[in-house]
């Protein structure tokens, strides 16, 4: 008997959610330049990228300020899932952040450290990179 009922179609798969797109980032200079976060950077007057070998495909950005005090391989900025990271890389003067709303604090050397949209990155002597929405 249920040879004689006719084939019933197939229900249509359910279209599944489109991915979200992650969020694309980029730090703002001091000098105006505008570099994405497509890759890691490393930032300072004279960067190497071989200063953090964890960092595959890491791109060197060189920065300066009036009083050189920025060191040579002063921070890393990368992005990591959703979040970006940045980390001072034993510069001598060390590195200040502020997040937005925040009071400024100073990144313990060679630990990473997450920030968010809107935070400034402070080299020394006028030397900056604002975390910011790509696009």
């Amino acid at each position: 008997m249920s040879g004689d009922l006719p084939e019933r179609p197939a229900a249509p798969a359910p279209e599944a959610a489109p991915a979200p797109t992650p969020q694309a980032y980029a730090v703002l200079l001091s000098d105006g330049r505008r570099e994405p976060l497509s890759v890691p950077v490393v930032v300072g007057r004279a960067p190497s990228v071989t200063a953090v070998p964890s960092l595959r495909g890491a791109r060197p950005v060189t920065l300066t300020s009036a009083e050189d005090d920025i060191s040579r391989s002063h921070v890393a900025v990368a992005v990591e899932g959703d979040s970006v990271v940045v980390t001072d890389l034993h510069s001598r003067n060390g590195t200040m952040i502020v997040l937005p709303g925040s009071s400024p604090q100073k990144l313990r050397s060679g630990e990473p450290t997450t920030v968010v949209l809107g935070t400034i990155i402070d080299l020394g002597s006028g030397a900056t990179l604002t975390v910011e929405a790509a696009g």
